[in-house]
């Protein structure tokens, strides 16, 4: 049996499915040559999984305890670092630029707090600036400061309010209005106002905060980047994309922000307010994928690491996905496993008959019946909690009177792969 905590809340997860996510990510390092992989899924009221695969680098394996840089998913902390400020009357969302900051060329000083997170404040972004990359490689052990870059930003792409466009210059402004309405440093607020409130210890800023802890090897196009300091890249990147994290605390972040109430309820609206063509709130953005309706944000950084979280609003699964390589490929796995991980958690299989495959009755006393719409089902197999094997058929239907009462997994494989249920049984 594995058994592993969400905070002081332990739950068994079924070492089937665990062995079937292990494949995935063991398949999908394979065909698309990937070095490594680190991933975390959290299951409600059942518990977490965690799953490696790949190599940092030689012969090192990837563990579940190294860190990666996170890239963009930064933002939410960003967002929520400034929100949980508004919860204490040191600032508001509608407060504008001019209130906190100097005046920057090619920068509208009405542009309102609200607008840098949401990514509707009209502004370019610095990081597309020509020759950013090179400036970063010129002198990779440079600090760069967020002021600094603010004097290399070009005419804006639109009037304040009126287009979406996802910008990094956005967060950049946003956390030197939290230095200045504090007095604080950016580091020491994340530090002091998320991080360690919420447990985060192998989570942090770099250049401005040190760790102990092993980062994999970043490779990009082929070539391992672990050579070149990442100072310069990092500070630039800072409260857009300088965090690192673990894929475990990755997704107890997501848990303590989508379901443990660290915001407040208006705090938590303004988060999940979606607009533009982005469909992005603050620090995070919604989609459908997969037939489920999620909240997500992905994240990569030059030379390289390529990260994606999702956050399943229906069933409350959150994905972890962190990837010491780019071109970027953790969206893609992420919303893999995300497939997977709705099928065997099976919310949807009492539905029946709204959702396309469905066991019934759902709980049962006995008599099941699988339906999945224009495919055979080959073979059936029945796990119980412990992984054991309770039943194997070819047939549809089938009679679990004879089994305990209980949770059972079922799974149906058809031409087009496997189908997984959770099935009660009173």
């Amino acid at each position: 049996m594995l058994v592993f905590s969400v905070g002081n809340y332990q739950a068994q997860i079924n070492p089937v499915v665990a062995q079937d996510l292990q494949q995935t990510i063991d398949s999908f390092r394979t065909v698309n040559n990937i070095k490594g992989i680190s991933t975390c899924i959290y299951f409600p009221n059942q518990g977490l999984w965690d799953g490696v695969s790949g190599v940092s680098h030689a012969s090192v394996p990837i563990q579940s305890e190294m860190v990666f840089g996170i890239g963009s998913n930064t933002k939410l902390f960003t967002a929520v670092l400034l929100l949980k400020l508004a919860e204490n009357n040191m600032l508001h969302l509608d407060d504008s630029l001019h209130e906190f900051l100097p005046y920057y060329p090619n920068i509208d000083s009405n542009i309102t707090i609200r607008q840098l997170l949401n990514h509707t404040s009209g502004l370019y972004d610095v990081s597309t600036t020509p020759g950013y990359p090179d400036s970063m490689l010129t002198n990779p052990n440079r600090v760069f400061t967020a002021a600094e870059l603010m004097t290399w930003t070009q005419a804006p792409l639109a009037t304040p309010g009126t287009a979406w466009n996802y910008c990094n210059t956005n967060y950049l402004l946003a956390a030197m209005i939290a230095e200045s309405a504090t007095g604080m440093s950016y580091h020491e607020l994340i530090r002091n106002e998320l991080l360690d409130p919420l447990h985060l210890d192998s989570t942090f800023l770099d250049v401005y905060e040190n760790s102990p802890l092993f980062q994999p090897h970043p490779w990009q196009g082929g070539m391992d980047f672990s050579s070149t300091p990442r100072i310069s890249i990092n500070s630039a990147a800072w409260s857009a994309g300088g965090m690192y994290s673990t894929a475990r605390e990755m997704v107890q972040w997501y848990q303590a922000i989508m379901n443990g109430g660290f915001l407040n309820a208006n705090s938590f609206n303004e988060l999940t307010t979606f607009v533009g063509s982005g469909n992005y709130g603050l620090g995070i953005a919604e989609a459908t994928i997969n037939g489920s309706l999620v909240w997500y944000h992905g994240g990569q950084i030059w030379g390289g690491y390529s990260t994606s979280m999702m956050y399943d609003t229906e069933t409350g699964i959150i994905i972890s996905v962190l990837i010491n390589q780019l071109p970027p490929k953790a969206y893609q796995l992420a919303s893999i496993l995300l497939s997977l991980s709705t099928n065997v958690v099976g919310v949807h299989e009492n539905e029946f008959p709204n959702h396309a495959s469905t066991v019934y009755p759902n709980p049962s006393n006995g008599i099941v019946h699988i339906d999945i719409p224009y495919e055979t089902i080959r073979d059936l197999k029945v796990y119980g909690l412990n992984g054991q094997l309770i039943l194997s058929t070819s047939e549809s239907n089938f009679d679990l009177s004879n089994a305990e009462n209980g949770t059972y997994y079922i799974e149906a494989q058809t031409e087009t792969g496997a189908h997984w249920f959770k099935l009660l049984k009173d």
